[in-house]
């Protein structure tokens, strides 16, 4: 009996789909009015972040819904509560890919206030702008 119930187990956890967020404080980017999927993983570090001028590294592993094409970017974003724009990095991805994984870097811009957002996302730069996933982390 214990034998079937570990393999059930290690078969559900083999099959189940899930999401894993590293870092605590995350939603959807709904607060932002963006209706885009939720990131699959996305860890940030140093958390909290440093001062002014410091390197935030961006660990991001994303199975996408079609291939990227010399549009597509990984955006990282510093806004306020509200969304206003603080300062943002756009790493260009590979063309024709179906999955990220790999560490982006992120410069913590100058006048955040004591509460913001850091926003991750995939977007298609250009006309619409797209966004194809996207996660929101809210500090502190």
């Amino acid at each position: 009996m214990n034998g079937n119930l570990i393999l059930v187990s290690i078969f559900l956890l083999l099959t189940t789909s899930f999401t894993v967020k590293a870092n605590i404080g995350w939603t959807d980017c709904s607060f932002n009015a963006i209706d885009a999927p939720i990131m699959d993983a996305t860890f940030f570090s140093p958390d909290p972040i440093g001062p002014a001028g410091t390197t935030l590294n961006v660990q991001v592993t994303q199975s996408l819904s079609k291939p990227t094409t010399r549009f597509t970017k990984l955006a990282i974003e510093f806004t306020s509560v509200k969304g206003l724009p603080i300062g943002y990095t756009r790493h260009p991805l590979e063309e024709n890919i179906n999955k990220i994984d790999d560490t982006f870097l992120a410069v913590v811009p100058q006048f955040l206030s004591a509460n913001y957002l850091i926003k991750v996302s995939v977007i298609e730069v250009g006309l619409g702008g797209d966004k194809w996933d996207c996660i929101l982390f809210h500090r502190p």
